[in-house]
């Protein structure tokens, strides 16, 4: 039984695993001293191990104790480790096509193919192959494959720590700039790596991730695939989204890329591909995990990344995905004043209020016009009159109403009104008028999220704001109504599923 993974950023948090061979002789010696039949055997084995605590992720049931190694996937796996300690190329095709074909027909497939060693055998075959465009970009997709709904076989691109898989993947795509093929599976492949996992993200950086980036919107800027997930891989390696560890570089990443000269290529890339919205969506979320210092905000307002963005919410404004990652990219860049004078007083505003009122029932949607607006009013009393007659203030009660079950939606509405309010104290009536009092009390009572929200916003709209409220965090819509000492054990819970260290396009909230 291993513990839990260490990793350069700390113990992994999690349960202790065991092994394929350890839960298999479990089983046979179930069957063996015992009598058991071996689904009994299998089912006794699991109780025990998770008795122990042990996650059993990593586990394939189906052939335990019954020989697995001759399971077609186990056999396939290992002739494919052997020809890659071998570098035999012929071997390693033939059993990446035959894996190719079985590991997608079995349940478990990608859990046997795993355990076996193909994630690290597949990374130490880009190494020693990096050069043939074909292996490679079959070995890419097979890693997708394999670690795609499977974090154990995602996990393996970590190791070893002198130099993870994901590493590979990195030196792979610098190795072939001009293979299509590797450069659209290579990127794919690190996007959804990277998701949620630290250290993915960093290593890949530290293995000069930027260049191929470079090199791909460079060299491949007509290939709407391979600028989709190149865009898709700036957002995921910008985007504190790993929670379970307390030291993220995704900063530093975010510098790096913005001042290495890729912003540059986004822009062309976008105006290459501004009649697709799916294109264009990865791309501004890649601005947007890059807007995170004035220098780089300015620049993207001179060069025409402000620009484009605009362009693309005017065009594509049906498009829900595309319009939250617009609005989400201009919360980003309102951190600087002129910035939130040009989205104010430009068309941007009339735009996202249209794409609010377009979008209502769009939680996603909703939550990112209500930050982009919360931004673009803060500490900006003239920017305010101009959201005000714009009807900014009808947008955000409608939206709330909309949307009662939400508490990121909720939380980012208050700190909205209350930006609007604070400075400009005439514009409270405006919003109580429409029952913003009602709907902020209700979601204090519903969300423990939005109790401080609600206690500022209730004071600067000029009522009654006793305290959090004794009902905070036990309304209808609580995830631990139903227990009396709940929300005392959960809070802690409940305000990390909310954190920001999540991001919002993949929190679970519809």
């Amino acid at each position: 039984v291993k513990d839990a993974m260490e990793t350069p950023f700390g113990k992994m948090a999690g349960k202790k695993r065991v092994s394929q061979e350890t839960f298999d002789d479990a089983v046979r010696e179930n069957m063996e001293d015992f009598g058991m039949s071996r689904e009994d055997a299998v089912k006794d084995a699991m109780e025990q191990f998770e008795m122990q605590g042990c996650d059993l992720s990593n586990i394939v049931t189906s052939t335990a104790g019954s020989g697995g190694e001759d399971h077609p996937i186990v056999a396939a796996s290992k002739r494919f480790v052997d020809a890659v300690k071998d570098a035999n190329r012929d071997g390693v095709v033939a059993e990446l096509e035959k894996l190719a074909e079985s590991v997608p027909a079995d349940a478990e497939g990608k859990t046997m193919a795993g355990n076996a060693g193909v994630v690290g055998a597949g990374a130490e075959a880009l190494g020693k192959m990096k050069d043939d465009g074909e292996v490679c970009a079959v070995v890419l997709k097979l890693l997708l494959l394999l670690i795609t709904d499977n974090e154990m076989n995602r996990d393996r691109l970590k190791e070893p720590l002198s130099h993870p898989g994901i590493a590979s993947i990195a030196e792979c795509l610098k190795a072939l700039p001009g293979d299509a093929a590797v450069q659209e599976a290579g990127f794919r492949l690190t996007k959804t790596a990277a998701i949620k996992s630290e250290s993915i993200k960093a290593s890949f950086m530290e293995y000069d991730g930027l260049a191929p980036m470079k090199a791909a919107l460079e060299q491949h800027v007509d290939n709407a695939e391979i600028v989709k997930n190149v865009g898709a891989t700036m957002r995921t390696v910008t985007n504190a989204d790993d929670w379970s560890t307390k030291v993220s570089k995704v900063f530093d990443t975010s510098k790096d890329i913005a001042k290495g000269g890729l912003l540059p290529l986004v822009y062309a890339a976008m105006k290459r591909h501004e009649e697709d919205p799916e294109v264009l969506q990865e791309l501004c979320g890649g601005l947007k995990g890059c807007a995170v210092q004035d220098d780089i905000v300015k620049a993207m307002l001179n060069e025409g990344g402000l620009a484009g963005a605009i362009k693309a919410l005017r065009t594509h404004m049906n498009h829900p995905g595309l319009a939250s990652r617009c609005m989400l990219l201009f919360s980003n860049l309102a951190e600087n004043d002129d910035a939130k004078k040009v989205l104010c007083q430009g068309e941007a505003l009339g735009l996202m209020l249209q794409t609010m009122q377009l979008h209502q029932r769009s939680a996603r949607v909703m939550r990112a016009g209500f930050t982009a607006l919360a931004s673009m009013a803060l500490r900006m009393p003239d920017n305010v009159e101009v959201m005000m007659e714009a009807g900014a203030a009808r947008v955000v009660v409608e939206g709330m109403k909309a949307h009662t079950g939400q508490q990121e939606l909720n939380r980012q509405a208050m700190i909205c009104v209350r930006n609007m309010v604070v400075r400009c104290p005439h514009h409270r009536e405006a919003f109580l008028a429409d029952g913003v009092e009602e709907l902020i009390v209700a979601a204090r009572d519903t969300h423990i999220k939005c109790a401080d929200a609600a206690f500022d916003c209730l004071r600067d709209l000029g009522c009654e704001y006793g305290g959090l409220g004794d009902l905070a965090g036990k309304g209808k819509h609580s995830a631990y109504v139903g227990s009396d000492d709940s929300l005392v054990q959960n809070k802690a819970g409940q305000a990390n599923a909310g954190s920001s260290m999540v991001t919002w396009e993949e929190e679970e909230e519809s």
